[in-house]
């Protein structure tokens, strides 16, 4: 039997391929997963969560949580959120809700790999836009002139997987506002915004009501394996993501709900607790980048946010060169190729990792590089 051609040529993606490669003796800087340690007051808060009730909530998820997370914004938490089962989830509700064939969606290049992939599963035609180093900033002139009447999506990720860059204030009020002219939609990816370094990154929250603004609790909190992400959105575009989402997931987990609720209610823990994320991030990422000259001989700019270096490499077939690390050197980094074909002669870098297997990894990069004569 034939598999559905609207999975021809999806696969395993690239981060995944890297990663099956791995073996207890590896030191894995490849997975976008944070190395937080929950103290007792979050295991606390965990094991009351896991004596609630667990039946299903409501498609969009308890109330009360979609009060607490509409807090401090302009959006109606009884019909303008949706709480899904991790960001993945949201931007595939968002893609099936919104998206047909033929419709195009502009994607950042090099921008996460899974917004190409989703588009195809709809049928949609993927425009790329340029991130250019080494502030990897946006052009909005040059991105306007990719929007079509086809146009229905525009996806923005700030601060952005693979690259650590932060887009500023006024570029993304050019992007909603371009978004009104056009009639389009913009989804702001934000999934990493609680993870800084100099200042609070913006959010396009509010700049327009043709904004879906998606964030979730993977990154800030190190709950990737237990889905808990969330929508915003004016209610009558949220209106068919939540009929979407009821048959992809019914309902987000109701513990992670749960736990993710009593995390708000305790302001005074939640601020220090991210605070103490940012200082951790702040002492892995200048160990990543002191270790990157050191041992790359390459010096890039200070990502801005989430916790990924994407480091230039010698002229190579990147994937072929990280498929090698990984066998030969033992270490895991993932190709700038996977997240699109400007990522071509960089790695993405996670320094989600503890001091010493930073230092280790890279310098295993740099040995190997010296090894096969740059």
């Amino acid at each position: 039997m034939r598999s559905a051609s609207r999975l021809d040529g999806i696969g395993l993606s690239l981060i995944r391929q890297i990663n099956a490669l791995a073996t207890p003796l590896s030191v894995n800087l490849g997975i976008g997963e944070p190395n937080l340690r929950p103290d007792e007051t979050f295991r606390a808060m965990a094991r009351r969560a896991a004596e609630a009730p667990w039946q299903y909530s409501a498609n969009a998820g308890f109330l009360s949580l979609r009060k607490k997370l509409a807090e401090k914004t302009p959006f109606d938490p009884a019909a303008e959120v949706c709480v899904t089962a991790g960001v993945q989830e949201a931007l595939f509700a968002i893609f099936q809700a919104w998206v047909d064939p033929g419709d195009e969606v502009l994607i950042p290049d090099p921008g996460f790999l899974s917004y190409a992939t989703m588009a195809k599963i709809v049928g949609a035609k993927t425009i790329p836009y340029d991130l250019e180093p080494p502030s990897w900033t946006i052009d909005v002139a040059a991105l306007e002139k990719k929007i079509t009447k086809k146009t229905k999506v525009i996806i923005v990720n700030s601060p952005s997987n693979p690259l650590g860059a932060v887009i500023d204030e006024p570029a993304l009020r050019a992007i909603a506002a371009m978004a009104d002219a056009h009639e389009c939609l913009v989804v702001f990816d934000e999934i990493y915004r609680e993870i800084w370094y100099d200042a609070p990154p913006p959010s396009m929250m509010g700049m327009s009501p043709n904004v879906i603004v998606a964030n979730g609790m993977s990154k800030s909190h190190g709950m990737t394996g237990l889905r808990l992400g969330w929508l915003m959105a004016r209610a009558d575009l949220m209106k068919p993501i939540i009929s979407a989402h009821q048959y992809l997931a019914t309902c987000a987990s109701v513990f992670s709900q749960t736990l993710t609720e009593l995390i708000f209610t305790a302001e005074d823990w939640n601020a220090s607790w991210l605070m103490r994320v940012r200082e951790q991030f702040t002492r892995q990422r200048e160990a990543a980048l002191a270790a990157i000259e050191r041992d790359l001989g390459a010096r890039i700019e200070p990502p801005a946010g989430a916790f990924y270096a994407f480091a230039p490499v010698p002229s190579c077939d990147t994937v072929t060169f990280t498929k090698t690390l990984a066998t030969d050197a033992a270490v895991l980094i993932i190709p700038g190729v996977a997240f699109g074909k400007n990522g071509e002669g960089f790695v993405r870098i996670s320094f989600a990792a503890n001091l010493d297997q930073i230092g280790t990894g890279i310098e295993r990069v740099g040995r190997w590089l010296a090894g096969a004569g740059r």
